[in-house]
């Protein structure tokens, strides 16, 4: 510290001074603990960056370049740390590996011991009441939901969209996050709460602002986070939004406690429920639970992913004009020959294929299957992967050995895949391969795939045959916004919309 205030100008007023003092020794400090790069694995820097900023702002061309450069496993490193990236031939052989741990890879990336971070905690330090929640009880009630889902959608495109049968401008993400707030929240919380407005501002806000402080702290070294954290002012708005949805939440469960508790007690069933509170306390079977946490966990997840996936699909609708009407006479023959039965989301298959084939164009990630070691492991090159260490694998999304001409878009392309003898199943929107790792692979896939796929398609029936899209004239699409290897939705991203006749009433089929 002296030796800090004998460089320092006279004058300076001594609190001026502990904080630049504090910055230097935090810089200082940080060099000298920093993660290391593990031995024996190259790392990736791009020309003329820095390893750990070319990751950061450079993440899909830092893999796409270890990827050509090496021909096996190969570094990154990230604000948290370095990250082993295998090449995708691995995915198969790491999947459920034992020694490999899905929920400590993410332990750093996200600050769980900060305070507003509570959601996030849950989630990775004790997963068993949301992935039993999601896995069993959601999945199992998929057609239990759907009509809500429909009654949602209808309600929610009304209120954001509304009937102006003129061409006008949106800011696509916001109006897509405000619908999939809604539906995610009608399945999760029920009709009152979703139409709320604190919980809808919280439930979309959270989500937003838990990735930015966790972006924007694992760019700053690792001394300085406690001091970026009080300063960013999203900080104390994830304090707030927990705090606020313990008052909304709490009552509603305590409610539904006493009518389980009243029935038990009269030696009579509990009342069946169709939505993830009643779910989360029947997986909790009596014991203490943070219900708050985990609907903030269950809806940062599903609203976050379902976003980006619907408005990427409407991007590609107007990128792709002539695929929105191929999918509107699909829509119309199966909905209105099935209405809204069990089998109908199902049989939407060029739909399907069309949703699987925009992400794997412009694919969310380039890299998945995250996962931590837990002890030495060797792969089957004879490559040992170090325990303590974190890796995740290469995306294949444009392999020309499984999809021919892969640069080029085919809305259809998954169907015919699924058209070939035995691959019926193998190309759907939800199942996961080496190939094709949007949910990730293995035991530790995206449970609420299933879900957030019967949402997309729901929602995406209504706003093709309600509306019209186009990008704004003479701009295009819009540039992507990328951080690391994550791929998503530009806020400012804006579209045109106006009002259609739709074909026939979807609102009361």
């Amino acid at each position: 510290m002296e030796a800090i205030h004998r460089v320092l100008p006279e004058g300076l007023p001594v609190s001026l001074q502990v904080v630049i003092a504090t910055l230097v020794l935090g810089v200082i400090y940080s060099l000298i603990t920093a993660d290391r790069p593990f031995a024996g694995f190259p790392v990736v820097a791009l020309e003329g960056k820095s390893p750990k900023k070319s990751w950061l702002w450079h993440g899909r061309e830092s893999i796409a370049e270890g990827l050509q450069r090496f021909s096996g496993p190969f570094q990154v490193m990230t604000g948290t740390g370095p990250k082993i990236v295998l090449p995708n031939r691995f995915a198969d052989e790491i999947r459920n590996h034992p020694s490999l741990n899905f929920n400590k890879s993410f332990a750093k990336d996200f600050m769980v011991n900060y305070p507003g971070f509570e959601p996030h905690r849950l989630g990775l330090n004790d997963d068993h009441l949301i992935q039993e929640t999601v896995r069993v009880k959601l999945t199992q009630s998929l057609n239990l939901v759907t009509n809500d889902l429909v009654d949602e959608t209808s309600a929610s495109l009304y209120d954001v969209f509304g009937d102006n049968k003129e061409w006008n401008t949106r800011l696509i993400r916001d109006d897509i996050l405000e619908v999939v707030a809604r539906l995610s929240s009608r399945v999760f919380l029920g009709k009152d709460l979703c139409r709320n407005r604190r919980w809808l501002e919280i439930a979309k806000d959270y989500t937003v602002d838990s990735f930015l402080v966790s972006r924007i702290m694992r760019a700053v070294p690792a001394m300085l986070r406690p001091l970026v954290y009080i300063l960013i002012p999203q900080s104390r708005s994830l304090i707030r939004a927990v705090r606020d949805a313990r008052k909304l939440i709490n009552p509603e469960v305590q409610r539904r406690k006493a009518v389980v508790d009243a029935a038990h007690a009269a030696g009579e069933k509990a009342p069946k429920v169709a939505d993830t509170i009643g779910w989360m306390y029947e997986v909790a079977k009596g014991a203490d639970a943070d219900y708050v946490a985990g609907q903030l966990s269950l809806t940062m997840a599903a609203i976050h992913t379902t976003t980006e996936t619907t408005c990427s699909a409407l991007l590609d609708i107007c990128e792709y004009p002539d695929v929105a009407q191929q999918l509107r006479e699909e829509i119309i023959q199966v909905i209105s020959e099935n209405g809204w039965a069990k089998t109908s989301l199902y049989k939407l298959k060029l739909m399907d294929s069309f949703l699987k084939e925009g992400q794997r164009v412009r694919p969310m990630g380039t890299s998945t299957m995250n996962r931590y070691v837990e002890k030495d492991m060797e792969l089957s090159d004879g490559t040992i992967l170090p325990k303590g260490s974190r890796i995740m694998v290469a995306s294949n999304f444009m392999d020309p050995t499984i999809y021919p001409a892969p640069e080029k878009f085919d809305a259809a392309r998954f169907l015919k895949m699924r058209q070939q003898p035995g691959q019926e199943n193998s190309w759907q929107f939800v199942t996961t391969s080496p190939a094709h790792t949007l949910f990730g692979h293995g035991q530790h896939a995206c449970p609420g795939r299933f879900f957030a796929s019967n949402e997309v398609k729901i929602a995406l029936c209504h706003l093709l045959l309600k509306y019209e899209w186009r990008f704004v004239p003479d701009e295009g699409r819009p540039a992507a916004r990328i951080f690391e290897a994550v791929n998503g939705v530009d806020p400012k991203s804006k579209v045109q919309i106006r009002r259609r006749v739709a074909e026939f009433d979807l609102d009361n089929y």
